[in-house]
């Protein structure tokens, strides 16, 4: 460590003949920006050591859960609760802004966005429902802890014993409420964080509880899927393939990754292409068993969600791994691993392995995974990541992965992808069966 001065920063910057990002820090924090020198780009792979993957609509379909909570955060500041009061959230301009970013940076956006509709009074009798059923309620000792940073930056410490034991009813006729100041920016960002969160966090205990059809009914009113939370196309066949567990049966598995396929893809497939891919399906599962991958899942979401969510989604793949043709030994060997995580991933990153100030697109994250998953920076070019938003195809270059894999969806079509080395559609289906993986050998 040392100081420098501009010139020599310059020769460093100089030196590095890539592309740069431009990262821009959340409202409370300096330097306003940083700039990161990005991996080479690379379209392939000699031979795969490693697979990092984001969790939310790459390896998950959770986003739903996500926006709905940061629509009622603007609900409840506004005190426009109903849908006759306020249509909701831009689905065709906000959507881009609140996925795959942190937390703060979608609170910054829609609060300046919709700072017309927001209400003092209403924002903070909110904060104070919000912050007390946090204190009372959440499992997560980290959320606690920043909402009573919050509290005391209000000037109410000496009314903490109030949040964490009083009804609803009494907190919020406390006379000191009136006091409260609602008004400046960051101030408003933090509360609203807690609003989110709050709301979150109900729904993610409701889920855990079995009180699915209540989420589902609540989130989309009248219109609303079996499931909630499921794994992505193409990820029940990619994960146990990667692990080395499907092996000589890989083949057996063909049908749901072909019905994944043409469903990301939105194209049939001939018998001559079934015939084709399941000949190609067969030499992966011989190849990955002889050399397994080492597998990361990252998220700028706070460990307790992230906890529920992967547990929930491994009993899916369980059930799917029971309902495929593999032989009775592999359904049972796999279905063993799925019972925790840990033996799926080799690193499994939260927000809570670093902070709210160092989520995506800072690079981390996925810095944190290649160090946990014991990959040395020589071997970063026999790496792949799959991602879905702008920050997180940022995140994986500057951590030093080249082989940054696009996968789009609806909600992320208006994000620049322009720091992906590919960009796929078709999403993870398409990158084993048209791509191979990324490995020309194979």
């Amino acid at each position: 460590m040392m100081i420098t001065n501009s010139e020599k920063a310059i020769q460093t910057i100089q030196n590095h003949q890539g592309e740069f990002a431009e990262v821009k820090n959340p409202s409370y924090i300096y330097p306003p920006v940083e700039y990161y020198p990005l991996a080479k780009r690379s379209k392939k792979v000699d031979s795969l050591m490693g697979a990092m993957m984001d969790m939310d609509r790459t390896t998950t379909t959770t986003e739903v859960l996500c926006v709905y909570a940061l629509e009622m955060m603007i609900r409840r500041m506004s005190g426009k609760i109903r849908r006759e009061q306020w249509s909701g959230i831009d689905h065709n301009t906000d959507l881009s802004y609140i996925i795959g970013n942190s937390t703060t940076k979608h609170v910054e956006y829609l609060v300046k966005t919709y700072k017309d509709l927001l209400n003092e009074k209403e924002s903070v009798l909110e904060f104070i429902r919000a912050a007390r059923w946090t204190l009372q309620n959440s499992p997560d000792e980290n959320r606690r802890q920043e909402v009573v940073t919050n509290i005391k930056k209000l000037g109410l410490n000496k009314y903490l014993p109030a949040f964490e034991n009083e009804t609803e009813n009494s907190l919020l006729s406390q006379e000191w409420i009136g006091d409260i100041s609602a008004k400046n920016f960051g101030m408003l960002v933090n509360m609203g964080i807690d609003m989110y969160y709050q709301t979150y966090h109900e729904i993610l205990i409701m889920l855990r509880d079995g009180k699915g059809e209540v989420v589902r009914k609540m989130v989309f009113e009248n219109n609303h899927p079996d499931e909630l939370i499921s794994p992505m196309p193409g990820i029940p066949f990619l994960i146990p393939l990667l692990k080395g567990w499907l092996g000589e049966e890989a083949h057996t598995m063909k049908g749901i990754l072909f019905t994944d396929y043409e469903r990301s893809t939105g194209s049939s497939l001939t018998k001559e292409k079934k015939e084709h891919f399941t000949e190609k399906i067969k030499k992966m599962g011989l190849h990955f068993q002889k050399n397994p991958v080492k597998l990361a899942l990252v998220t700028s979401s706070i460990f307790y969600e992230a906890d529920i969510i992967i547990k929930e989604i491994l009993k899916i793949m369980s059930d799917i791994t029971e309902k495929s043709d593999l032989s009775n030994g592999k359904k049972a060997e796999i279905r063993n691993n799925y019972t925790h995580y840990h033996n799926v991933y080799d690193a499994f990153v939260t927000a809570n392995d670093s902070s709210e100030i160092r989520l995506k697109p800072h690079r981390d994250l996925y810095s944190i995974a290649l160090h946990k998953t014991a990959l040395l920076p020589e071997d970063f070019d026999k790496v792949i990541g799959f991602e879905d938003s702008e920050s997180g195809t940022i995140a994986m270059r500057a951590a030093g992965i080249g082989c940054c894999i696009a996968v789009p969806f609806a909600e992320t079509s208006g994000h620049n992808l322009q720091a992906a080395s590919q960009i796929l559609p078709g999403g993870v289906p398409s990158a084993i069966l048209d791509y191979d993986l990324f490995m020309p050998s194979l």
